[in-house]
């Protein structure tokens, strides 16, 4: 019966030993991992900036893209209704071709005159 029981006690001691290896080993690689964050925090940070860098610039270049956008469309509205208006007087009028090249020539004159001081 005391057999028994040492070799249960061996057993267990060898079980135990087995446990404390492991545990050292996964301690082991737990610090080397948690060299590597260390070594990793300043690159990621770094990065971090850069990218909120870069997202700002975006967002600025976002903003300039519209604001072009709104001019271009607001100009091509005013373009629009100047030419509308064009054709509506000569239609209204109903101008003899000469005198209407001269009209429409004369328009067209005021009319990029009229953009270029509006814009």
């Amino acid at each position: 019966m005391y057999i028994l029981i040492a070799v249960i006690f061996i057993a267990e001691l060898i079980i135990a030993l087995q446990i404390i290896l492991l545990i050292t080993k996964a301690d082991k690689k737990v610090c080397d991992l948690n060299e590597c964050v260390n070594a990793f925090n300043p690159l990621a940070k770094t990065c971090l900036e850069y990218v909120n860098c870069l997202s700002s610039v975006f967002n600025k270049n976002v903003i300039k893209g519209i604001e072009f956008i709104k001019k271009q469309h607001h100009k091509m509205i005013i373009k629009t209704i100047s030419t509308m208006a064009i054709y509506t007087m000569l239609i209204f009028f109903k101008i003899k071709r000469v005198r209407a090249k001269k009209i429409f020539n004369l328009a067209g004159a005021i009319r990029d005159l009229a953009l270029e001081i509006a814009i």
